[in-house]
């Protein structure tokens, strides 16, 4: 943290401030929300399977249809969620055929509520972190039957896969001082931030134990996405200390949570978009750039909190080490020859610059709401980041050229399509549509949905009128043209509405 800062607010404010703003917005910082969502969207993809699978339909659609508390253990389940998102990629391709989440849930249908089915692998079981959430430490699976035997040789694939895939790697069995010590880094983590350490707690839902050597070096942690979904693996080395335990965790719940949080929001228009970073070769892509701006302010915001640590903690949990150094520069880089970007301030800094500096279009109206979000907690504990973009700013970015938007018809009948499956949010104001044709889903916010619920065959004008009686403003208000042809312009490339003359 920059000295000036001490003089304007208390260390200790800005870091409880920024831990607050991390876990505040209920698109990428509330895991209660993101979770939601991500139940949502489990219930809808599943409804689409058994629309293509008719062999594992009855079970697919019954699993859809079961409670939240029932359905959380499936979803965040390794191996069922690598299913889960493997057959969704496929259904989206047109090359389903079967639905590997319904030959694996097939056999577990009827396992604990409270426990998923690879969690019911482990003997003896233990929960990782008892008290601040249901993640469980990975031991060598000891399958009885043959379902339990299939889940836990794909469980064990996964885990090779993610470590490099040699048949001889196999989990480490943790030792009562690791496991101790990894408890212990948890408590911390959650003491210092106990928003924004907490919550990413929450999007663990297993923690495995790995040595692997690469040419990068040993493993020290490891988050898996689709690969080995929900999972934290580590060195035991990190559990030597609760300090070095709860930044390994921090890092990796934070990518855990944001791999949730987009799952229901894109961020970028163009996923191939390319941004160079001056101590890597080659460049990066700009949600890649999104992931890795998003970690350093929470790694940020962890050792401000860590330097303004108060008695009570250093005595439970010992002093706090000093900040470990990243990486070198990769040799022949800018930042090689230059001597920067050697400290995550310098980095941030740097990702926080480009993601300003880019074309208004660049990123979806989600995207602009967290590159605001992320500066405005990056800002409270690094007074040299850029300031966030004020969001009527954003507009006066210019779009590349070439991007080009369908036209809005004004005579046009505007007509919901059909079939669609459909999951309505209203606590958080949104719904996922997927039309069955195309088996891709579609978040829609309030006011989006609001004006795809007035599309019934009303022409533009009709809309317009009453989607100013719904949200209670001036029919011949300028806001309120805008809103209704930007949601109508965003519904017709959706393919959600079409446009008949």
């Amino acid at each position: 943290m920059s000295a000036s800062s001490s003089g304007v607010q208390p260390v200790t404010d800005r870091v409880a401030q920024a831990d607050a703003i991390l876990c505040a917005d209920r698109q990428f910082g509330d895991s209660a929300a993101i979770g939601e969502r991500n139940l949502a969207r489990f219930r809808l993809g599943l409804t689409m399977l058994a629309r293509h699978d008719g062999e594992a339909a009855e079970v697919l659609r019954t699993t859809a249809g079961a409670s939240d508390e029932r359905l959380r253990p499936l979803l965040y389940d390794p191996v069922l969620r690598n299913c889960f998102e493997v057959d969704l990629a496929r259904l989206e391709s047109g090359r389903l055929g079967h639905s590997s989440f319904g030959a694996y849930v097939s056999g577990h249908a009827d396992a604990p509520s409270a426990m998923g089915p690879c969690e019911a692998l482990t003997r003896p079981h233990g929960l990782a972190w008892p008290g601040l959430g249901e993640a469980w430490v990975l031991t060598e699976p000891a399958p009885h039957g043959d379902a339990q035997e299939m889940l836990a040789d794909r469980l064990m694939e996964l885990y090779r896969d993610a470590l490099g895939g040699s048949p001889a790697i196999r989990p480490v069995d943790p030792t009562d001082d690791v496991r101790g010590v990894l408890r212990e880094g948890a408590e911390l983590l959650a003491t210092l931030l106990p928003a924004a350490g907490a919550g990413g707690l929450e999007h663990v839902t297993m923690v495995g134990f790995a040595h692997r050597e690469s040419e990068e070096g040993p493993l020290q942690s490891m988050s898996g996405g689709d690969p080995l979904p929900s999972t934290v693996l580590l060195a035991p080395e990190r559990c030597t200390s609760p300090w070095l335990a709860a930044e390994s965790l921090l890092h990796e719940g934070a990518h855990l949570k944001l791999f949730d949080a987009l799952r229901t929001g894109s961020v970028v228009r163009n996923a191939t978009e390319r941004v160079p970073i001056p101590w890597r070769i080659g460049s990066w892509t700009v949600i890649r750039v999104f992931v890795a701006l998003h970690f350093y302010v929470h790694l940020l915001v962890f050792r401000a909190a860590a330097t303004a640590a108060g008695d009570a903690v250093r005595q439970r949990f010992g002093a706090p080490p000093p900040a470990e150094d990243l990486d070198e520069p990769s040799p022949g880089t800018p930042a090689a020859r230059s001597g920067q970007y050697r400290t995550s301030a310098e980095r941030a800094r740097y990702l926080a610059e480009c993601v300003l500096s880019l074309p208004e279009q660049a990123l979806t109206e989600n995207g602009h709401r967290f590159a605001r979000w992320l500066l405005t907690a990056l800002r409270l504990v690094d007074d040299d980041a850029p300031r966030p973009l004020d969001p009527a700013a954003a507009t006066t970015r210019q779009a590349r050229p070439g991007q080009q938007q369908p036209e809005v018809l004004p005579e046009a009948a505007l007509q919901r399509i059909a079939p669609v499956d459909a999951c309505a949010l209203p606590g958080l104001g949104q719904l996922v549509v997927s039309p069955a044709r195309t088996a891709r889903m579609h978040w829609l916010n309030a006011r989006s949905w609001t004006v795809y619920s007035l599309c019934d065959g009303r022409d533009l004008d009709a809309v317009h009128t009453a989607y100013a009686r719904a949200a209670g403003l001036p029919a011949d208000s300028q806001e309120v043209g805008r809103q209704v042809r930007e949601s109508v312009r965003s519904l017709v490339i959706a393919g959600l509405v079409t446009q008949d003359t």
